[in-house]
């Protein structure tokens, strides 16, 4: 299997059965912090994995690969690198919004009998 297929398999069509799911609650303003995550995601990830690959600890097929290189990384590990966290941004932010978003339940309350006490026309010789 190509890494492309892979990512269309495994994050891709996660990613679109999502953003289906949710597309009521969805909106620009609630995927923007998405948007910094992607930016750190990528400043984090990139220099450690072009480094493990140029050292020789892990390698890509050739022959599963697109070919297209930025440094020692084919494309698709870049792609893998935001889509992933596209995948688990969305999942996460619609966990998040349902979890804070509930307003507490409110049980009904029985109404508390007071106790007072008799006053002396009330109380039997």
């Amino acid at each position: 299997m190509t890494y492309a297929r892979f990512l269309g398999i495994f994050v891709v069509l996660p990613i679109l059965f999502l953003l289906v799911r949710y597309r009521r609650t969805l909106s620009w303003r609630g995927l923007a912090p998405m948007g910094l995550l992607l930016i750190v995601v990528y400043a984090a990830t990139s220099p450690w994995d072009n480094m493990a690959v140029k050292w020789g600890l892990w390698g890509f097929d050739p022959e599963r690969i697109w070919g297209v290189k930025l440094g020692w990384l084919p494309l698709e590990e870049y792609l893998f690198f935001g889509l992933q966290t596209l995948l688990v941004g969305l999942w996460a932010r619609d966990r998040l919004e349902r979890v804070l978003g509930r307003k507490p339940v409110v049980q009904e309350q029985k109404p508390v009998r007071v106790e007072r006490a008799l006053g002396p026309r009330e109380v039997s010789p």
